[in-house]
């Protein structure tokens, strides 16, 4: 197996070990332990700190790894791009902290709930920022350097375990919540830290200031491909973190309905890792196809990826569906309502999933621009549809509002790429995996278990299994399968 295709499957590994340990954090341990509206405060932080460092790193991470050959030169120091980034990241970061800094009294009031947290602990976000800039720009170069488990390691494992570490040590020692935050904070930036120290070890933190290099017209090349990656990718992660920001802004004892709506978000969104792991092995194949303008090769990738991402959501999400309410169980009675979330959340990122490689497909093609102005609009309308929907429905109007935002947008995706390229990603075997989900989300529920709920989310997920998995094999998704995971590893050998 070669280089990349090991990185890939550590990443692989990483991620879906990350997102067991996030399950443990955000379920299991989190709403037990702090009170929903500390546990609220902890979410809502990371949310107005992961959109701030989107604004302050202007696409320059998805730069970096487009535009990296021009300056690889080890000889020159990589051309000084790393003190470049450093440059650039500390003037960024310190312009957003200052801003957060003088919104502060404005944004202890459009958050305030009973307790003041925020107006207590708002601060905080202003060095979980720092860290977050330098993290998203030093792992772009650590890619670059083709150090890619790396980051992963450090940002979807450690850190997470971390976290488990810090919220088990305070249900041992009760720590007072302020001692607690700053705990709390401090991992985000040992984080950075670490990544910083892996560069350093491995030779690569080398700054190169005598050497920089940028002529006049790479730069200009650079600022127009930050502008329209940049719109695309801060869609993407900020859809999620809105949803919390509007739900702390415009309902009262907003921080407990933070908590409330992070933990069904995070059983919706489990939904769609599969589509995500896919497209990370994707985007070359469809970069070099586009290249080669082998469009019967699209075509096919499209398809088939697309089937296999709905027959692997489609498991998970009916299994979400038909475990929900044992994993609100396993939660205290006040997170109950937000089962519906979960659900609504899922069908979303279901839908996403099943044409998740249009946005790779335009984002690779000659129509990139459109994946930043879709994405944009995708924005708008979560946007708008949040204002209207919280403040009429509550958290479960914030779940609509995505769903809304997400069907609309992709459709649109779906039927350009059919109109200006051909390409059309289902068929008659789509039927028939959906009628599986469907069918199964009527019979399951019909066949007795224990009655409690630990022992029934394992019962439940073998019985799905038994029944799942022959069916679609029957349906002859199987070769889809095997062929699509083919393809990824032999093209990264």
């Amino acid at each position: 197996m070669g280089i990349l295709a090991r990185q890939t499957l550590l990443n692989t590994v990483l991620t879906y070990a990350g997102i067991g340990l996030g399950f443990v954090n955000v379920v299991l341990l989190y709403p037990k332990i702090l009170q929903a509206d500390q546990f609220g405060l902890t979410r809502l932080l990371v949310s107005i700190t992961v959109v701030a460092a989107q604004l302050s790193q202007l696409g320059v991470e998805n730069t970096v790894l487009r535009f990296f050959p021009y300056f690889k030169d080890a000889q020159r120091k990589h051309r000084g791009l790393l003190s470049m980034l450093i440059l650039f990241g500390t003037a960024t970061s310190l312009l957003s902290m200052l801003i957060l800094a003088v919104l502060h009294p404005w944004l202890s009031t459009v958050f305030s709930d009973r307790n003041a947290l925020y107006a207590q602990f708002g601060l905080l976000v202003l060095p979980l920022v720092l860290g977050e800039v330098f993290f998203i720009l030093l792992r772009s170069y650590s890619r670059s350097l083709r150090r890619t488990v790396q980051p992963t390691f450090i940002r979807e494992f450690l850190l997470r375990l971390m976290q488990t570490a810090l919220i088990l040590f305070q249900a041992w020692a009760n720590m007072p919540f302020h001692v607690f935050m700053m705990l709390y904070t401090a991992l985000f930036l040992v984080s950075t830290l670490a990544l910083v120290f892996d560069l350093y070890r491995s030779g690569n933190f080398v700054l190169g200031w005598s050497e920089r290099w940028l002529p006049v017209r790479l730069r200009k090349s650079m600022v127009t491909y930050s502008t329209f990656t940049f719109s695309a990718t801060l869609a993407g992660i900020i859809l999620g973190n809105m949803d919390q920001l509007m739900i702390g802004a415009l309902l009262s004892d907003g921080l407990r309905q933070v908590a409330y709506y992070s933990v069904a978000f995070y059983f919706g969104s489990v939904i769609a890792a599969p589509g995500r792991a896919l497209s990370q092995g994707a985007l070359p194949l469809i970069a070099e196809a586009w290249k080669r303008k082998d469009h019967v090769y699209i075509a096919e990738l499209y398809r088939r990826s697309s089937l296999v991402q709905l027959l692997v959501s489609g498991f998970l999400f009916l299994i979400m569906w038909l475990s929900v309410g044992d994993l609100f169980e396993l939660l205290p009675a006040e997170y109950g309502p937000a089962a519906d979330v979960a659900i609504v959340i899922g069908v979303a990122y279901l839908i996403t999933s099943s044409i998740g490689l249009s946005v790779g497909i335009i984002s690779m093609s000659r129509s990139y621009r459109l994946d930043a102005i879709s994405s944009m609009t995708m924005l708008l309308v979560n946007l708008v549809a949040d204002f209207f929907f919280i403040r009429a429905y509550g958290i479960i109007g914030a779940a609509y509002a995505t769903l809304l935002a997400l069907v609309i947008v992709n459709a649109y995706r779906t039927w350009f790429l059919y109109r200006r390229y051909g390409l059309w990603p289902f068929e008659l075997r789509t039927i028939g995996v959906l009628a599986l989900i469907v069918s199964l989300s009527i019979l399951v529920p019909w066949i007795p278990l224990t009655g409690y709920a630990m022992p029934d989310l394992v019962l439940r997920f073998l019985l799905v299994s038994v029944l799942f998995w022959p069916v679609a094999f029957l349906f002859g998704t199987m070769p889809e399968l095997k062929g699509v995971l083919g393809q990824f590893t032999k093209r990264l050998k």
